[in-house]
């Protein structure tokens, strides 16, 4: 019997993730079957059991990933050379929110909406996002500390405390996006940086 390569199985779980991200993006967590991400990813379901055996598992994974993520963009984002304004990295980082929530070109962030509403009800759900997001808001106040440091904003305020609504304006944009339709993101990065400057 051939050996399964790491390769390979990455690609599969990917497939998997990724149907079922558009399918939970489409339905909601609580109206999406396992079938609907069976049928979505065009495997047998023994393939797509064999992967994740329940679809509280893959709901989990799901969040993980695309939480991560973002998570991810930020800690980049944070560390840049040269030091970016704190708008336009805020723009950066939903960019990079668009890019994970986004397949094939179709527009997924209504996943976000969903995950936030099963982080109401789901323990395991809200404990994962919760620690994702702390590590977001960490990243940020170290952003606002490095700004500080160039003297491009006040030493006088608590970057920790600063993290909070900056991690806010992340969410409020998709939330916009969501509801008002499509926003350029250079655009919306700019105002914040007029806002900021003001």
């Amino acid at each position: 019997m051939p050996r399964v390569t790491e390769q390979y199985i990455q690609r599969r779980r990917r497939e998997i993730l990724d149907a079922a991200r558009r399918c939970f993006a489409l339905g909601g967590f609580h109206a999406t079957t396992m079938d609907d991400v069976i049928d979505t990813a065009g495997l047998s379901p023994s393939v797509v059991y064999r992967w994740f055996r329940s679809k509280d598992e893959l709901v989990l994974a799901v969040v993980r990933d695309t939480v991560q993520g973002i998570a991810d963009a930020v800690d980049e984002t944070a560390a840049l050379e040269p030091l970016p304004p704190l708008g336009d990295a805020i723009g950066r980082i939903i960019d990079a929110t668009l890019a994970r929530v986004s397949h094939d070109d179709q527009d997924l962030s209504a996943l976000a909406a969903h995950v936030w509403t099963e982080a109401l009800q789901n323990t395991d759900v809200r404990e994962l996002v919760a620690d994702l997001y702390a590590r977001i808001r960490t990243s940020l106040a170290e952003l606002v500390r490095r700004h500080q440091s160039a003297g491009t904003v006040s030493a006088d305020i608590d970057a920790d405390a600063a993290a909070r609504p900056l991690f806010a304006l992340i969410p409020g944009f998709l939330v916009q996006r969501l509801l008002l339709g499509p926003e350029d993101t250079a655009s919306y990065a700019a105002a914040i940086n007029s806002v900021l400057r003001s």
